[in-house]
């Protein structure tokens, strides 16, 4: 039995030990709710930013797993392109509470003298931490004879201009896209849903991962600057998916139980009162009368006899 034990043990560990390269992209922050690997790759599929916009918040894609708020329900992320000349910068929004917004990821496009774009997703530093930037790698632009890479060295910044999406965003006729919605105010075939564990949402973008990349530098300088004066932030972002929402409940647990406490012994106290009062004069007057009036009536019939 001793050596069954072991055995089973040592496998356990060797599968722990297997499993360790994939909880290490765990950022133990909110941004481990929504993956950025996985937004690139909807922007890149998505024909426009309203549809970008409306795939973030599908349920089916599986996708945005974020609950700032701690209200354990999804939050919905709305798009809104901060755009100056060739330069755009899209902003992930999520409304915290009715007076407060926290950005999530803005996605930062550059057109250059040559036609091409260049582009970079970039975490809000409150969700990913500082410099958390993912470009697409060199196996998308070799997959797509219009993505000619431009080498610098040995980085390969690859061009997205045949990216439908980034085609719509820089047709002269665009109309720059400012998301309709927020706070309480959510189309309606919109319907929030309960976060997952990080364990279960993690596997289904994590193979995307092998499709871009992350980067050291912003390449998109242009945009970064036209988005930084626009950045906003929440006091403070839920950093654990539904725990707030535990501990919110907590309190009205408490108060609840000190309420029962409360009112029990007012029951107590008032129901000895209300026996007293309706039982106490019955046996007092009800026997005494009778007996009054048989010595008045036996002495007045004695005295007439």
């Amino acid at each position: 039995m001793k050596t069954i034990r072991l055995i089973t043990f040592s496998l356990l560990m060797c599968t722990g030990a297997m499993a360790s390269p994939a909880l290490q992209d765990s950022l133990g922050l909110p941004g481990d709710n929504l993956d950025l690997y996985g937004v690139l790759e909807l922007f890149k599929k998505s024909e426009s930013p309203e549809e970008f916009e409306k795939a973030l918040n599908k349920e089916d894609n599986k996708l945005n797993n974020l609950d700032l708020n701690g209200d354990n329900q999804i939050d919905y992320i709305h798009v809104i392109d901060r755009a100056e000349k060739d330069v755009h910068a899209l902003v992930l929004q999520v409304s915290v509470t009715e007076t407060e917004t926290q950005d999530v990821a803005v996605i930062e496009l550059e057109k250059k003298e040559d036609g091409n774009v260049d582009v970079q997703i970039i975490g809000d530093e409150k969700l990913y931490g500082k410099n958390y930037i993912v470009e697409p790698g060199e196996e998308n632009a070799s997959k797509t004879a219009e993505a000619a890479p431009e080498k610098t060295g040995k980085t390969v910044v690859v061009n997205v201009y045949h990216w439908p999406s980034v085609q719509y965003i820089y047709r002269p006729s665009y109309v720059v896209w400012v998301s309709p919605w927020g706070w309480s105010h959510y189309p309606g075939w919109w319907r929030p849903w309960r976060p997952m564990h990080w364990h279960h949402y993690h596997p289904h973008w994590t193979h995307y991962h092998g499709y871009h990349r992350r980067a050291d530098v912003h390449r998109v300088v242009v945009a970064h600057n036209v988005y930084h004066g626009h950045r906003k932030a929440a006091a403070a972002p839920a950093r654990r998916t539904a725990a707030p929402a535990q501990r919110m409940g907590r309190p009205e647990r408490k108060e609840q139980r000190i309420n029962n406490q409360t009112q029990k012994p007012r029951v107590q106290q008032s129901a000895p009162r209300q026996r007293v009062q309706k039982s106490g004069p019955k046996p007092r007057v009800q026997p005494s009368a009778p007996k009054q009036r048989q010595n008045k009536q036996g002495g007045q019939n004695g005295r007439r006899k």
